[in-house]
């Protein structure tokens, strides 16, 4: 398969169309690549080894970003109606453009629901009392990567957004599967003149989970707009093993808020 190209005059056109959501959801991925290599820096200088260790992972960090970045564009591409961007797409890689399109669609499906639930809350009831839930830091997880989803779960609960979903919570698994099968095919795309690198970093891709930056169960939308990649077993602690336990048995529209703690 060829590699995905575009015409740089339509990029540049697209960049002034980004929204004010898609535009916020990449400052924090910036945020939190910037943070994992300040803590690399720590480490650097100290030998060959560590300056060796450094590097590469530095190296597979950039790669998974670079093809995040790359998927949720096409995303973008899609929403926008660019039918020209989609048959570019579908001549250089049709298996990959099917993904896109079926992502979009499967997300715009999933909201189209949510508009009719009628058995289910769609909003907090600020009737009820709010429940704070305590999200902490355990040994294991990549401190970058705790520290931004529990910012952006507390961020989401003070500006009262968050709220206890009805259970079980709608969700199409096809559309996470789907991300992170677009992700890694994006990779190896991209590097094809370097296959040990492609290799790293669709293990790392593969290793990590297409997380839901408002989880389901505290009124997330299941969209790829709300999709990001994160640590795998950070995002099963705090979503399954921190935040369900407390929110379980409270009525549904409890609104919830994040209280993060580091020990």
């Amino acid at each position: 398969m060829a590699d995905i190209q575009h015409n740089p005059d339509e990029v540049s056109r697209l960049a002034g169309q980004i929204g004010a959501h898609a535009d916020h959801l990449e400052g924090t991925a910036g945020a939190h690549t910037r943070n994992t290599r300040q803590r690399m820096a720590g480490v650097r200088g100290r030998d060959p080894l560590a300056n060796a260790v450094v590097h590469s992972s530095e190296e597979i960090l950039n790669v998974v970003k670079q093809a995040e970045r790359q998927l949720r564009k096409h995303l973008r591409d899609v929403q926008k109606g660019l039918h020209q961007t989609t048959q570019n797409h579908q001549q250089n890689d049709k298996t990959l453009a099917d993904m896109v399109r079926r992502i979009h669609e499967r997300s715009e499906a999933q909201d189209k629901a949510r508009q009719g639930w009628t058995d289910r809350v769609k909003a907090p009831n600020n009737s009820l009392k709010p429940k704070t839930v305590p999200v902490q830091w355990k040994p294991g997880m990549p401190k970058s990567q705790f520290a931004r989803k529990a910012q952006q779960l507390h961020s989401l609960g003070r500006r009262g957004q968050m709220y206890k979903a009805t259970n079980p919570v709608s969700r199409d698994t096809n559309i996470t599967d789907d991300y992170k099968g677009a992700l890694i095919r994006i990779i190896n795309n991209n590097h094809k003149g370097n296959p040990n690198l492609a290799d790293a970093a669709s293990a790392a891709a593969r290793s990590m989970h297409p997380d839901h930056i408002q989880e389901l169960q505290v009124g997330g939308r299941d969209h790829w707009e709300n999709i990001r990649m994160l640590h795998g077993k950070t995002n099963t602690d705090i979503g399954n093993h921190q935040i369900w336990p407390k929110i379980r048995d409270l009525p549904d529209g409890t609104p919830i808020k994040i209280k993060v703690k580091w020990k």
